[in-house]
């Protein structure tokens, strides 16, 4: 029986082959707020590329969250760089070329003249790549990541392979997305036999939380308000989180929960975050539901049952309502 396998466009491939054999000097790029899938991808690339005895090096304009740490690449992320120091610049799971946000300070990433290698998964990708890995039908970006490695012959290695299952898993929900296909399990077998450590990443992400994040959960829950339509929002102020000595990080995971409560369609966190801007992320575990659609009304942008957008030099401000209901 053939094996399920997602499709890489072979002349992508081969120019890519031919590129890497020049020795390039290679900066990848994960995305703003990164998550699980910017980040695995992009750690499990920056390992198989360095065993070929390339030249590499990670950046995001965001710290890594801090539940992310367990996978050690993290450590060589930077957070500005000069685009001159490089013959390449990787895009990882970025559906829109701006969603790294460095273009606002170094806007030469993304002139012509810099080459660009784009690995995504998102149908809002353009193509914007002189080399594009785009495949809309994998799960994650992982996947094709995988896929990538292992035709250039790069061993998978225990690291390798939980950086990629971390963000298979976690761009999935944990297998119950509609994004999980047969394809998805095939890889995460083939990852955990590979050494890929699902007991490290559940640990690491689901059950390794501080104190200060569950009082500003507490707080800031308090304020969840469910419409008269079914969506359940949330808005938090950039003091709310600061007064604690918390991160705009600690509020990871509490979209999904506010997600789950019965009857709610979607539901909607707000923040405001460090650099004066409000950032949205959006859930929801209806098929009759897409929140990819309302996302991108306001320039974001992500799957059809999790995604984002941000409002740039912004702030939260709240409106109460109120209606009269006879008895």
């Amino acid at each position: 029986m053939k094996k399920l396998r997602v499709n890489i466009d072979e002349n992508n491939f081969h120019t890519l082959q031919e590129f890497l054999k020049e020795k390039p000097k290679l900066l990848i790029l994960s995305h703003a707020n990164p998550d699980g899938d910017t980040t695995g991808s992009s750690m499990g690339l920056y390992l198989g590329l360095k065993q070929l005895g390339l030249d590499v090096s990670l950046a995001c304009i965001d710290e890594i969250p801090r539940n992310f740490h367990f996978m050690t690449p993290w450590k060589e992320y930077q957070r500005d760089f000069n685009t001159d120091d490089y013959d390449a610049i990787i895009f990882m799971d970025c559906g829109d070329k701006r969603m790294t946000k460095f273009q606002e300070a170094k806007p030469e990433i993304l002139s012509p003249k810099t080459f660009k290698i784009n690995f995504d998964h998102h149908p809002t990708n353009d193509f914007f790549g002189e080399i594009n890995f785009v495949n809309t039908d994998a799960s994650s970006t992982c996947e094709i990541t995988f896929e990538v490695l292992k035709k250039l012959g790069i061993k998978i290695t225990p690291e390798i392979a939980t950086c990629l299952l971390f963000g298979l898993y976690t761009d999935t929900g944990g297998f119950v997305h509609q994004n999980t296909t047969p394809i998805t399990y095939t890889y995460a077998s083939e990852l955990v036999q590979a050494g890929g450590n699902i007991s490290k990443i559940s640990r690491n992400f689901f059950y390794n939380h501080d104190l200060k994040k569950f009082k500003l959960w507490g707080k800031v829950l308090k304020e969840l308000y469910i419409t008269e339509d079914g969506a359940a929002i949330i808005g938090v102020y950039r003091k709310d989180y600061e007064s604690m000595g918390a991160t705009r990080q600690d509020l990871g995971g509490i979209i999904d929960i506010i997600s789950s409560i019965e009857n709610v369609k979607y539901s909607v966190l707000l923040s405001e975050d460090e650099k004066n801007n409000v950032k949205a992320s959006l859930r929801t575990r209806r098929d009759d539901i897409d929140v990819k659609a309302l996302a991108e009304k306001y320039g974001g942008g992500g799957h059809v049952k999790a995604s984002g957008f941000t409002i740039p030099k912004g702030h939260l401000k709240k409106v109460v309502k109120w209606k009269i209901v006879q008895d």
